[in-house]
């Protein structure tokens, strides 16, 4: 399960939002919605798109956010 709450946060501290990070991680604004908030689940290249989108390279802060 995704922590939602500090996904936002870290895509809103990176500058973006739900709109203008879909496309740059190839997703649809819906299905990135849908993902954020647990109605699909993301898989592996989708979390390292959304990582290198946002600067996040820390795999402890990735498991908080990917895998809480």
């Amino acid at each position: 399960m995704v922590n939602a709450n500090l996904l936002k946060g870290k895509i809103v501290a990176a500058g973006h939002n739900q709109q203008s990070l879909a496309p740059k991680v190839g997703m649809s604004v819906n299905s990135l919605n849908a993902k954020i908030n647990g109605r699909k689940k993301f898989d592996t290249e989708e979390v390292g798109k959304i990582c290198k989108a946002l600067g996040i390279t820390d795999p402890r802060e990735k498991c908080d956010i990917f895998l809480s």
